[in-house]
């Protein structure tokens, strides 16, 4: 069975934990960043999903080059969000 079909079918966080954040240029410490803060956007807790997208915010405002590997992501995580974060996660799209 190939990675990326095995992996499609696992949940976010899962996955979240293969990304090869280094492929894409992104040191480890930013890419474990990366990672917990779109796991915390997708939590069904708000408060903790509108913490995350603006420290994501800040992160993808100081790295621009972060918009593009974020971005499948966010666009997934869109779909499972409440209104209020996806009109957060909707900002953080057109940041890239």
């Amino acid at each position: 069975m190939e990675l990326d079909s095995f992996m499609s079918s696992d949940p976010l966080w899962k996955r979240l934990r293969f990304v090869n954040w280094g492929a894409f240029g992104i040191s480890p410490e930013h890419g474990k960043q990366l990672s917990k803060l779109l796991q915390d956007l997708a939590a069904k807790k708000e408060a903790r999903a509108m913490k995350a997208s603006q420290k994501l915010w800040s992160l993808i405002r100081a790295n621009p080059d972060f918009s593009g590997p974020v971005r499948p992501y966010l666009e997934e995580i869109r779909h499972i969000s409440e209104p209020a974060v996806r009109d957060e996660i909707n900002d953080l799209i057109d940041l890239g």
